[in-house]
């Protein structure tokens, strides 16, 4: 069985670049039996329930995802509060909220569970205080997510919240080997390097060390993630870590001198597991 893995597609701002249909004939092409996309489609959730739901039918293979912060966020939370899109998303059969996927690989049954998972801070330079990470803001810059996220009134309340609900899909799973799929980071391998201004406090948004302790307790081969649009992949305590983020077009010019020849970037961007 064969699965690709994408993350941080973000659709709305590529509108420019056709990368579902792109994405669609890769995966035909390769024949791939399912993708993976570990969040960020769009920053409206009925978009990306949407795209989600036309990139299967095109692909002609499954396609499960988790949200990403962008797909979590509103302008307006009287009318569409944080909670609200969440249970959105976890109405929708081919989101990994809520639910875990028993997967036939060619060598035996594989589960597959997933969430948006959260931030705990753990990830920032320990020369800021607990107080000062709570404003989420620094240098004269915001993180967004304390605009358009309520979740972020208790950061780490609401990261304990997923790594329970994320242990208990993993003690459901038994001896089976695991994927598991967050949009934010499980490991500091794919932090943003502190030199770059900023992130010795920024990195403490991108997720948290508590996700990887949980998934070395439990039989996870591979943990896909997203979120800090890097591509890269390290291996750690017997597990595959995967960060495959399509990015941005405005930063594709970073990752080679194709620029914008989206086919390739969505064609180096993605990886691929055997199960």
């Amino acid at each position: 069985m064969k699965l690709a893995l994408i993350a941080d597609l973000h659709l709305d701002i590529n509108k420019e670049y056709p990368v579902r249909e792109i994405l669609a004939a890769i995966l035909k092409e390769k024949e791939a039996d399912g993708l993976i996309v570990a969040g960020d489609i769009s920053e409206d959730s009925g978009m990306t329930m949407r795209e989600a739901e036309k990139l299967e039918r095109e692909a002609d293979c499954p396609v499960w995802y988790v949200p990403g912060n962008h797909d979590m966020w509103s302008t307006d939370f009287a009318r569409r509060s944080t909670d609200q899109i969440y249970a959105d998303y976890a109405a929708d059969p081919r989101c990994l909220v809520d639910k875990r996927v028993d997967l036939h690989g060619d060598n035996g049954p594989v589960c597959l569970v997933g969430d948006i998972g959260w931030y705990d801070y753990s990830f920032a330079s320990n020369l800021y205080s607990a107080d000062e990470l709570e404003q989420m803001s620094h240098g004269g810059r915001t993180w967004q997510d304390k605009l358009k996220n309520q979740w972020t009134a208790d950061n780490r309340g609401r990261m304990q919240l997923m790594v329970d609900k994320l242990e208990k899909k993993l003690r459901s799973c038994g001896e089976r080997p695991v994927i598991a799929v967050t949009h934010m980071l499980p490991v500091d391998d794919f932090c943003v390097p502190e030199e770059r201004e900023g992130w010795d406090y920024f990195n403490a948004f991108l997720g948290g060390s508590s996700l990887g302790r949980l998934y070395e307790r439990f039989h996870v081969t591979h943990a896909v993630c997203g979120h800090v649009h890097f591509r890269k992949k390290v291996r750690r305590h017997g597990i595959t870590y995967h960060c495959p983020c399509l990015g941005y077009h405005t930063e594709w010019e970073r990752f080679s001198h194709h620029g914008d020849d989206a086919a390739w970037q969505i064609g180096e961007t993605l990886q691929w597991i055997e199960v």
